[in-house]
């Protein structure tokens, strides 16, 4: 039966389908891996950043770029 289905598809239908079913089971063990690695490159990019006040940093500009 499913052969008779993909038979019918267009090469255009099939590649949606394709596309479809992988998003439908679970990525490759080789392909998850990578994808961790990749996060965790981007957990060693990430700092401590303090608190933003954005009225004083305006205020801080005004006063370098203009002097009041």
């Amino acid at each position: 039966m499913a052969y008779q289905i993909v038979e019918k598809l267009t090469e255009e239908e099939l590649q949606g389908f394709i596309a479809l079913f992988k998003r439908l089971y679970l990525l490759e063990d080789d392909d998850m891996k990578e994808r961790q690695a990749a996060f965790g490159r981007l957990e060693k990019m990430c700092r401590y950043v303090p608190d933003f006040d954005a009225k004083k940093e305006l205020e801080e500009y005004r006063q370098e770029k203009y002097g009041q």
